[in-house]
């Protein structure tokens, strides 16, 4: 029996939630030159054992570093069971996340636009997944992707994205990041009594990290804000990022006084 490993995945990915109502054949992952490798009797019967892995229960001592251990024995000819997990929703969620990650490690970057659809599932632990991945294989121009999870209905997936942009320096996207400050399902609570949650930090950072000018003049008079002071330490850290200025560490009124006197120059300079 023989199995070809010049992947051609059938069916676009068909996620119930998503609508999916035709399978369109896609031809993705393929082996430098075309080339296919048949799979002996020992590769099905342990990669049987592997798919049998991904769905055992995934707080099993150990079972993440066996799955690890017989993908990568196996490689490319692995990757049809990855996929097949990754897709299926009989498998436990976290083994499939452990799928799409070791599916980045073994196929590269030619894997990230098959990862960057699952943008679209319906489980934020596979949206996430997605991200990461991304991340991991260093695709920073899956732009529409990043946006799209600023504005996921999850927070752990926006702080994700968050992450992405920042540790890419994904500089164009900055005034989406920035639009998150004022974006309702960043705060808990109702109109007129919200608060601020823990993404907020992350936002703030994340600006300071890809230096937004723009937020530079709105930074600095948040910074003064009394309501703001729980989070003067990412203020400051943002406002040294896009100004290339170190503030005092002496106080926090040391702090607020300089970036006073910073965006008071700024001011002058702009006028002038």
């Amino acid at each position: 029996m023989k199995l070809s490993v010049a992947i051609c995945l059938t069916g676009l990915i068909s996620f119930s939630a998503i609508g999916a109502n035709q399978d369109k054949s896609i031809q993705l992952l393929k082996q430098p030159g075309g080339q296919k490798n048949s799979l002996v009797k020992e590769d099905i019967v342990t990669l049987e054992r592997l798919e049998n892995m991904f769905s055992m229960d995934a707080k099993t001592p150990g079972l993440a570093a066996m799955i690890k251990r017989h993908t990568f024995k196996h490689r490319q000819k692995a990757v049809p069971v990855l996929i097949k997990v990754m897709k299926e929703s009989k498998y436990p969620e976290q083994n499939r996340w452990h799928a799409t990650m070791l599916l980045g490690q073994i196929m590269g970057k030619k894997s990230a636009p098959f990862i960057a659809k699952f943008i679209d599932h319906p489980h934020w632990m596979m949206r996430v997944a997605s991200l990461k991945a991304l991340l991991g294989l260093k695709q920073d121009t899956y732009h529409s992707v990043y946006a799209k999870a600023l504005k996921d209905s999850s927070l752990i997936v926006r702080v994700q994205a968050l992450d992405n942009i920042s540790k890419m320096n994904i500089a164009p996207l900055a005034p989406q990041v920035w639009n998150m400050m004022y974006d309702k399902s960043n705060y808990s609570g109702e109109a007129g009594n919200r608060k601020r949650t823990s993404i907020v930090r992350s936002i703030i950072r994340t600006i300071g990290d890809i230096k937004f000018e723009k937020a530079k003049n709105p930074l600095a008079k948040l910074i003064q804000k009394p309501k703001y002071q729980d989070l003067i330490e990412d203020l400051d850290y943002s406002l040294e990022k896009i100004t290339g200025r170190n503030s005092p560490n002496s106080s926090a009124d040391a702090r607020r006084k300089f970036w006073s006197q910073v965006n008071a120059k700024s001011m002058v300079t702009k006028k002038i």
